[in-house]
């Protein structure tokens, strides 16, 4: 059977079990019509069923079975994913351009070449002046810019990128 990434599930929301996920632009649709996605769990694709959802852009997700935060917990920086029978039929992906050049970086584990490990990047941001990674960093909050100056190497398969970022950056 194959599967299609369609987008990651990101940090949990509130104490009832719910998920902040991301979505491709071009996979909206899809997400929209199914009431089952696959998660993949140490790379076994367990299906689950959404109860609820709210919002746009980065929607609000209630899987059935996921009775509280803990459970949602354990379910955060997962691949979401569809069976390719599960994609609507005659949809033209290629009329959809991801608008971040970053964004497929979320979920990938940032490591600076002074620090060290920074954390998992929870959300790629698009501010007016660059596109900014959101990690958890020394429990806050951080945003660090995403560009060409600071990142040195990014390994796909690793999910792992590598900066060089400015000395104080951090501490900010």
């Amino acid at each position: 059977m194959e599967y299609i990434e369609i987008g990651r599930t990101q940090k949990t929301h509130g104490v009832q079990g719910e998920l902040k996920v991301f979505i491709e632009d071009k996979y909206w649709d899809d997400f929209e019509h199914n009431k089952r996605v696959f998660l993949d769990i140490r790379g076994i694709k367990m299906p689950y069923f959404i109860k609820t959802m709210r919002g746009k852009g980065a929607p609000i997700v209630h899987f059935e079975d996921v009775p509280n935060r803990e459970a949602a917990m354990l379910l955060q920086h997962k691949n979401i994913l569809l069976r390719e029978q599960d994609l609507l039929p005659n949809v033209d992906r290629s009329e959809f351009d991801d608008d971040l050049e970053y964004g497929f970086l979320e979920g990938f584990r940032m490591v600076d070449a002074q620090t060290g490990d920074i954390g998992v990047i929870e959300e790629v941001l698009d501010m007016p002046q660059q596109e900014m990674a959101l990690i958890m960093y020394q429990g806050r909050e951080v945003l660090i810019p995403l560009n060409e100056h600071f990142i040195t190497d990014i390994d796909e398969t690793g999910k792992t990128v590598r900066v060089d970022l400015p000395e104080g950056l951090l501490g900010l």
